[in-house]
């Protein structure tokens, strides 16, 4: 027993520094195969902008009409459906920190994943506009005067999607949906640029399904 004390002492000793670096690696790497290996592939990105409670039923529900889209019958992966917290009513004591995470989170929209947005008019109203959302006339074929907000968004609750949909109840009637334009190609490497423009027009079919057009 004394000599395998020994021994871890002294390997200790003189190997302490390259075992911490090692044992540091091989769980960085463990943790990186772990989260691939478990990591879910998503079909389509659709967030919420809004102070709307939506209970854990009313999410399944939205995941679950999402994934019934046409769209993306046959298509690998799942819908990822996220919120982010904006409030408008002046009344609320938390409104300013909300909403200063929602801009600082929003601020990077362009880049990021999600083309689809759900959003209450008043968070709408602050990025509207042909540099952050696709006209109705560049993405849908026909009239939607009926059921348009302006010339980019509809309101949610006059579209096909919302009737067909259960658990709907925490849509407001002022609330919009709208879809991003691609990003610009100058801040994109070349298969990035393609990649996003791919998963433009998959969005763009899926924003049509979803107003009913």
């Amino acid at each position: 027993m004394n000599k395998v004390k020994s021994w871890l002492d002294n390997f200790w000793y003189h190997y302490k520094w390259p075992t911490i670096v090692i044992a540091f690696f091989t769980a960085v790497i463990t943790i990186c195969i772990v989260q691939a290996v478990n990591r879910t592939d998503y079909n389509m990105y659709v967030r919420y902008v809004g102070d709307q409670v939506i209970t854990d039923t009313q999410y399944n529900d939205m995941l679950n009409s999402l994934s019934k889209l046409d769209s993306v019958k046959g298509a690998e992966g799942e819908p990822n459906f996220a919120q982010v917290a904006y409030v408008s009513d002046d009344e609320n004591p938390y409104k300013n920190e909300i909403n200063a995470n929602a801009k600082a989170t929003l601020s990077g929209m362009i880049v990021q994943p999600y083309y689809i947005y759900i959003m209450d008019v008043a968070a709408y109203e602050l990025y509207k506009g042909e540099s952050t959302f696709a006209t109705l006339n560049q993405t849908i074929e026909g009239d939607v005067s009926d059921i348009a907000y302006d010339e980019f968004a509809v309101y949610l609750k006059k579209t096909e999607f919302y009737k067909n949909s259960p658990g709907m109840e925490w849509v407001e009637d002022d609330t919009v949906i709208v879809l991003k334009v691609a990003p610009y190609k100058s801040v994109l490497t070349k298969s990035k640029y393609k990649a996003e423009l791919e998963a433009y027009e998959i969005h763009s079919k899926i924003f049509c399904e979803m107003v009913g057009k």
